[in-house]
């Protein structure tokens, strides 16, 4: 039997003293909004096709099932895998018992920490996991909890590991060992991967199956320069995902040799665009609703000219599933929510000095506060900006040096890289589009732009940082100063 709630909190005291607030909920998959809710890519011809109106809406909705911890080894309660198998499937999202905004709100984190993908629990796959998480030294919170993952019952008896939700890429353990949700993730997400490649063992089955896997994920077969999958070894595809530390990710539509940093969504509501290289235009609630569609695999199924990177909905739990819309406006009230955590950095003399440096040196033109970004597109070198782009878009006349990989040849690439927000940076890693620069001060080190330089971040080989060279000629004390007043944003 299901039972059927929707959060560990009772609602019903809650209901009398809340405000109730009737949604006016929008379609997300409506045939003419999507065709504008992105920018085209920077060859306009292979702009995705996505499935129509009609075709998303015959898809089943998908259920949430409570989810329970996931602990590293050794920090579980006694007898919990045999605990949990007694317990029986709960569906804990019910839209029709959501009164106010808050009640909301609350079902969206249901959401947000919901998985699309499902692996069945036994001997092998925990001891698989436990050799990992050691191997790994994944994050754990001071509760030992790993909180990227969730275990699921979708059948009594029948345990199972979920995985690829919102949270799985956007949950952080921070240094008190609580865990931050919306933050850049901080999962050892490629290395996970990584590990599943080589632990699968070796041979030409194997390797067909890697390429496959890699030409659905990263395959961009219009684009120059694009990745080789025929002559990709399954050695030079775990380097590839080894070279990518946590706050890095093998984004789909992306590439494995220019992957993108995984960005925060706390502050979403304030940014105009999304995506590294600008891909969505936030014009409202709805278009959010609609990145998650997408992102949550609809992108693969999507038609890049003749071009399609897989034919059903790989990354859902079942093929064939979808969010429904209620609980996509859910899940974006929550990621509207979301609040910074206290910032412990000092507001002292150094940071009062590098906020003079920062309005002197004049990064408050493309960085000004509140938001710290102007919300707007600059172009990567060599991409020529359509017209017709320039008149309906928030377009910079300038580019910053930037590598254009990401930008011109991918599945994402749109010719452009947004402009980022500075708020938070103080409790992010992995600066620069690829994260190529693990911290802010090697970002602002000019020995970042030799050619022999080894980033400490994610890099293949020795090469420089390209890009955004402003700051690097200050002084030491200036520099160590602009610092200290950016980790106060």
């Amino acid at each position: 039997m299901i039972r059927s709630g929707i959060l560990s909190v009772p609602l019903l005291a809650l209901l009398g003293a809340a405000q109730t607030v009737p949604p006016t909920i929008p379609r997300a998959w409506d045939d003419d909004d999507v065709r504008g809710f992105e920018l085209p890519l920077a060859q306009a011809d292979r702009s995705p096709r996505y499935l129509s109106s009609g075709e998303y809406y015959a898809l089943r909705v998908r259920p949430v099932y409570r989810g329970y911890p996931v602990y590293f080894p050794g920090r579980e309660p006694p007898g919990y895998l045999d605990s949990l198998r007694q317990k029986e499937p709960e569906i804990i999202f019910d839209a029709g018992r959501l009164r106010t905004e808050e009640d909301w709100i609350r079902a969206g984190e249901l959401v947000f920490n919901a998985p699309a993908s499902f692996i069945a629990v036994t001997d092998a796959s925990e001891a698989d996991r436990q050799a990992y998480f050691r191997a790994a030294q994944i994050h754990f919170t001071r509760e030992g909890i790993t909180p990227y993952f969730q275990y699921v019952v979708r059948k009594k008896g029948a345990l199972e590991i979920g995985t690829l939700a919102c949270a799985h890429c956007h949950t952080r353990v921070m240094p008190d060992g609580s865990a931050l949700g919306g933050a850049q993730g901080d999962d050892f997400f490629a290395s996970r991967a990584a590990w599943n490649v080589t632990t699968r063992g070796s041979g030409p089955e194997q390797e067909r199956r890697m390429r496959g896997a890699a030409r659905v994920a990263f395959g961009a077969p219009w684009a120059a320069g694009s990745d080789d999958f025929e002559s990709l070894t399954i050695a030079e595809y775990t380097r590839r995902l080894l070279a990518m530390q946590p706050g890095v990710i093998p984004r789909q539509g992306s590439s494995s040799t220019h992957p993108p940093k995984v960005p925060s969504l706390i502050g979403i509501k304030d940014i105009r665009y999304l995506d590294s290289t600008g891909l969505v235009r936030h014009r409202s609630i709805a278009d959010l609703m609609r990145y998650a569609i997408v992102n949550q695999g609809l992108d693969l199924m999507a038609h890049f000219g003749d071009f399609q990177p897989a034919s059903n909905q790989t990354l859902s739990a079942e093929d064939g599933t979808r969010y429904s819309d209620e609980q996509l406006y859910a899940l974006a009230l929550y990621l509207y929510s979301l609040k910074p955590p206290p910032n412990p950095n000092s507001t002292g003399p150094m940071a009062r000095r590098g906020k003079r440096v920062f309005e002197e040196q004049g990064c408050s033109g493309c960085h000004p506060p509140p938001l710290y970004t102007n919300n707007k597109l600059t172009p990567a070198p060599g991409f020529q900006v359509p017209e017709e782009l320039r008149k309906s878009d928030d377009i910079m006349n300038v580019a910053v040096g930037t590598d254009p990989t990401l930008a011109t040849q991918t599945r994402r690439g749109t010719g452009f890289y947004k402009v980022p927000s500075l708020r938070g940076v103080w409790y992010r890693n992995s600066f620069g589009h690829n994260g190529q620069a693990e911290t802010l001060q090697e970002w602002f080190d000019a020995s970042r732009l030799r050619e022999d330089y080894v980033p400490k971040g994610f890099h293949l080989g020795p090469g420089a940082i390209r890009g955004h060279e402003f700051g690097l000629k200050l002084s030491l004390d200036d520099r160590q100063a602009l610092i200290a007043f950016l980790k106060t944003l």
